[in-house]
């Protein structure tokens, strides 16, 4: 620095504004929000003037959600849409091996209990009539009836075992 002429601080000088000027002006343009928003819709108008798939998949897109909100909101306005209150026969309940599983209770027909114990008497009477449910609590109980036997069964070998393991301590002394 000590040797540089002139000339050349002034030209330096010149460069370092020069720099700082094009770097003001830079951040302005990224600053305009607005001219920015403006060219990015004009590149998108046209890419998708070139190659509509993407704005057509997007308005696909938008067109079946309408469509599922729309009608979502129709069937749940209609009886098939309410579960609470399932009808007593139908194409489903036809096929079941136990009957209807909406079928009124003679409680609830009397107008009787409602509710959640009413609910829960409904549900365990269904689980009665369930076949599946049946041969599920017959595998539980013949498991436990093994589990029963074999602990039994490890009980008296460890009898026998202290038994054997005593006489031959006696034999010994």
């Amino acid at each position: 620095m000590a040797k540089d002429s002139i000339p050349e601080l002034e030209l330096a000088n010149v460069r370092t504004r020069e720099r700082l000027t094009d770097s003001v002006s830079e951040i302005r343009r990224r600053s305009d929000v607005p001219a920015r928003t403006r060219l990015a819709v004009a590149k998108a108008r046209q890419r998708w003037h070139r190659d509509p798939t993407p704005l057509i998949a997007m308005g696909i897109t938008a067109a079946t959600g309408v469509a599922a909100i729309v009608l979502g909101a129709r069937i749940g306005r209609t009886d098939a849409g309410h579960l609470d209150k399932p009808a007593a026969s139908t194409a489903f309940t036809a096929l079941l091996p136990f009957g209807a599983r909406g079928e009124p209770d003679a409680d609830q027909a009397r107008g009787g209990r409602k509710g959640r114990k009413a609910r829960r008497k409904a549900a365990e009477e269904s689980l009665e009539r369930d076949p599946v449910h049946k041969n599920r609590v017959k595998q539980r109980a013949g498991i436990a009836a093994v589990q029963r036997r074999a602990t039994a069964n490890r009980k008296q070998a460890a009898k026998r075992s202290k038994a054997t393991a005593k006489a031959l301590a006696k034999a010994k002394g």
